[in-house]
């Protein structure tokens, strides 16, 4: 090779070809070999069994006993709060539901996906900057609705305690 020398390899290289030389060892090590009288070796079995830590063989620890007087008492007595209703995810579900609704019934029926693509075709092009701004428009408005949504619900739960 043109008296060029290889660079020296570096601790981690050296470390990463210990490594694979010790699992392709222990990899063949794995194959059980029978023997004349019958029985198999299962070294490396064996050393894996020798390394795994004693505490997986020992049985876990019972819980503290439980006080079910006190206990009953306690949950019999707080009152559970009411579940909240989170209308702002239900706004959103309605509107991703339509746009979902409207998708299906366009592609479901050529006539239908026909139609579509006609009204499409007939805009006016200086209307189409319009209906983006309406569309924007609308999408700024339930922002706010489910803003305010959300306010009212703070206000309801902080007014509850």
């Amino acid at each position: 090779m043109n008296g060029a020398t290889m660079p020296e390899p570096t601790p981690d290289e050296r470390r990463d070809a210990t490594e694979q030389d010790a699992t392709a060892e222990l990899a063949t090590e794995r194959f059980d070999t029978a023997r004349i009288d019958g029985t198999a070796q299962t070294l490396a079995f064996d050393r894996m069994l020798a390394d795994e830590p004693p505490t997986a063989l020992v049985p876990p620890v019972p819980p503290a006993p439980f006080d079910a007087p006190a206990a009953t008492a306690t949950l019999a007595t707080a009152p559970l709060p009411r579940p909240t209703v989170r209308w702002g995810a239900l706004v959103w579900a309605l509107l991703f539901g339509t746009i979902a609704g409207f998708t299906l019934w366009t592609l479901v029926d050529l006539q239908h996906r026909d139609e579509v693509l006609f009204w499409i075709a007939a805009v006016p092009m200086p209307l189409v900057p319009l209906y983006l701004l309406a569309v924007a428009g609308i999408v700024v408005a339930l922002f706010g609705i489910v803003g305010l949504i959300r306010r009212g619900e703070r206000q309801r739960r902080a007014a509850r305690g």
